[in-house]
């Protein structure tokens, strides 16, 4: 049933470029923020106020985008179940290469990784509001989650190619001779 929908819905694109969008910005919020305290050197005023309204706009994203992670998994994993078939080898490498090393780079494994890597950060990021203790990680929550939105980046340019180049998902195209996806009018040319 949840395939269908996924399917059905086109559920995967959706929910993943809410992911994106909900990551990035929160990482993003997060990274001004501490940048902000440093240049305030911890003196109240406006800056302080716009530094707190920036870490809660950074916690609700961070949250908001690990529960979008999840969903990003699995409506993939549901598509890759229902695509693989169809795929080209050459897109089934991007989608899972068995390779070495790209194999942990590949698009499937990425996404499993990116998901508990952004559930294991929101987490972090609640322990910061919670416990001023763990408040002096907040350097490091900050530069790991920077490297995570970077493979969460890469992953999305995965994404794209498994698409814009392969024609992944797309059902009424063909992949041009340049890489760019064309209209198949073979259907219509009755």
């Amino acid at each position: 049933m949840f395939s269908q929908l996924v399917s059905t819905y086109h559920l995967h694109p959706i929910v993943d470029h809410f992911t994106i969008a909900l990551l990035t910005v929160g990482i993003a919020a997060e990274i001004f923020s501490s940048a902000a305290i440093l240049l305030s050197r911890g003196r109240p005023g406006f800056l302080s106020v716009s530094i707190e309204k920036l870490r809660s706009t950074s916690f609700l994203l961070m949250i908001a985008g690990a529960a979008a992670s999840i969903l990003s998994y699995f409506t993939g994993d549901a598509e890759a179940d229902r695509l693989w078939d169809t795929m080209s080898p050459a897109a089934q490498q991007i989608l899972a290469s068995s390779n070495g090393a790209s194999a942990y780079l590949s698009h499937a494994v990425l996404g499993q990784y990116l998901m508990y890597a952004f559930l294991i950060l929101a987490v972090w990021r609640v322990m910061l509001e919670l416990s001023s203790r763990i408040e002096r990680t907040r350097i490091a929550f900050v530069v790991v989650a920077m490297v995570a939105a970077a493979a969460l980046l890469y992953q999305g340019k995965t994404g794209g190619e498994l698409v814009y180049e392969h024609g992944v998902g797309a059902s009424h195209a063909a992949v041009s001779s340049r890489g760019t996806i064309a209209a198949d009018l073979s259907a219509h040319s009755e």
